[in-house]
Formats: C-alpha cells, structure tokens, sequence
C-alpha cells in the first residue's frame, strides 16, 4: 500500500473518531441546561437531563457538580413554594380583615408575614393598600393643643 492510502486511511479514522466522541461543549452545554431548570424549579425536567448526562461520557465530577446544583436549587424551591402558599394564606386573611374593616388585624396580619418571610413587591403593595384605608388620625401635638386651650 502507498503512504498516500494510509494517510487517507488515518483521515478517515479521525474524523469518524470525532464524529462519535461526545464533545465537551456538548456535556457543558447540557450541565448548564440542567443546571438553568434546577434554577427555573422545574426538578424533573432537571433530573431528566442528569439521567441523561450520566448516559454520556461526562466525568463523575461535572455529574457531582449537577448534582450538587440540583440539591442546592430544591431547597430554595421548596422555601419558595412555602413562601408563596404563606402569602396566599396572609393575602386572604388581610383581604377579609379589609373587608371587615378591621385595620389593625390585616396590619398585624401582614407584619407577621413579612417578620417571617421578608417584604417584597406584593407586600408593599398591600401595605399601601391597607394605609390607604386607615382613617386619618389626628396629629398627637393637635389634640393636646386643644385640651390646653
């Protein structure tokens, strides 16, 4: 055989080796996937795409980071989902308090919330709200000017 078909031989064995190797930029593109849906808490999308990792040629290491990132993310999720059924809770409590016209308990209904879960948007929207509502009281140095008087 010539050299010439060994070379060709060679070329075609290297690019059918590149072909069926798995790139690296290939595993860290779904690392990251997996990774962006652990984040988005979506879990089983994110397990899915670990199971399907494992199937490839990733390093226990780059699995062990996924899997890591995965069991950082559900405890924020979960914290999360327990934050949003509070507030759903605390919003009906405030909004029959506000119906009811009882100003101090939806005021103390929603500091409780937020003492526990921290303020946000929504419940500084209901604050203003139930302020909103408060009717107006009397300036303390008014009230005694007048008993003075």
């Amino acid at each position: 055989m010539r050299l010439r078909w060994w070379l060709l031989a060679l070329a075609a064995l290297w690019a059918i080796w590149l072909i069926a190797k798995p790139s690296n930029r290939r595993i860290e593109a779904q690392m990251d996937k997996a990774i962006a849906l652990a984040t988005e808490c979506k879990p089983r999308e994110a397990q899915s795409e670990l199971i399907a990792l494992r199937g490839t040629k990733a390093t226990p290491e780059q699995l062990q980071r996924v899997q890591k990132a995965l069991n950082e993310a559900s405890g924020v999720c979960t914290r999360k989902r327990q934050r949003d059924k509070a507030w759903r809770e605390a919003k009906t409590a405030v909004d029959a308090a506000l119906s009811a016209s009882a100003i101090e308990r939806a005021r103390t209904r929603l500091r409780t919330f937020t003492k526990r879960w921290g303020e946000d948007d929504a419940t500084r929207a209901t604050k203003e709200e139930i302020d909103a509502r408060a009717p107006e009281h009397p300036r303390a140095d008014e009230v005694e000017g007048r008993k003075m008087r």
